[in-house]
């Protein structure tokens, strides 16, 4: 892969994570590859996203590069790290596998909330600020899906799978799937479980009361009584790269949530 720029997007407050964006620097500039740490803003134009930190770090770089498909490297840097590629430690072999072409592309769906922005993980509809309960309607492609009160809702794609919707009791589903979960959080009414629509799917949640909106963590803006918010998949994905080293999806699953097998 031919590297003319790259971009390091770190969290600043580890330090192991800031000592790998000075080697992963210093490895670039002296093979003569422009390279320069975000500083905030908007991302540009670049031909490698470096994501160094933990999962939340490389949520922010997809979001910050939407809705360019530019190739992110997820290197962690302390934390779960369940997305990473590969370890601070070796953030020079790893630059080194994708300019020397070892590194593939693994393609992630996004969703996007109409007017509201995108999420790699998931949206979330939850009880606005000091009230924790919400009331929610949920329309796909126009049918009445589910009613719910309780603590909100979870609209995960599969790569969310394994973060606020697996908490919330949701089913863990393969990166590869076509396919959204709408996951209850805290319904009132036990009869209520997790749905899995197909991506193509329009979702469409209207909150009768105040309800909060987080993309990926963050807050994204609130919905007022009566508003709907449109969740839909977004016309541009998040590139993942992959290297030789890097466990598969399931070997993933056993080594950092313990799962079974």
């Amino acid at each position: 892969m031919e590297l003319r720029k790259v971009l390091f997007v770190h969290n600043p407050s580890r330090p192991a994570a800031a000592a790998a964006v000075e080697r992963g620097l210093i490895w670039c500039r002296g093979r003569g590859i422009p390279a320069e740490v975000h500083r905030g803003g908007e991302l540009g134009a670049a031909d490698l996203v470096v994501a160094v930190g933990g999962d939340g770090t490389l949520l922010r770089a997809g979001a910050l590069a939407y809705p360019r498909e530019t190739p992110i490297l997820a290197v962690n840097a302390g934390g779960l790290g369940f997305l990473a590629a590969a370890d601070a430690a070796g953030i020079e072999g790893a630059l080194a596998d994708v300019a020397e072409g070892r590194a593939q592309a693994e393609r992630r769906t996004r969703l996007l909330v109409v007017g509201r922005g995108s999420a790699l993980n998931d949206a979330a509809f939850v009880g606005a600020e000091r009230m924790g309960f919400t009331s929610l309607e949920v329309l796909v492609d126009g049918a009445k899906a589910m009613a719910l009160d309780g603590d909100g809702l979870v609209v995960a794609t599969p790569t969310g799978s394994t973060a606020y919707a697996l908490a919330a009791g949701g089913p863990v589903v393969a990166p590869g799937a076509s396919v959204f979960l709408l996951v209850p959080l805290a319904p009132h009414r036990l009869g209520l479980r997790p749905l899995v629509v197909p991506d193509g799917a329009e979702v469409v949640v209207r909150a009768p009361h105040a309800t909060r909106l987080l993309l990926d963590g963050e807050v994204a803006g609130d919905l007022r009584p009566g508003e709907a918010a449109v969740v839909r998949r977004a016309p541009a994905e998040t590139v993942l790269l992959r290297l030789p080293g890097t466990e598969p999806f399931f070997a993933r699953l056993r080594d950092k949530l313990g799962w079974s097998g």
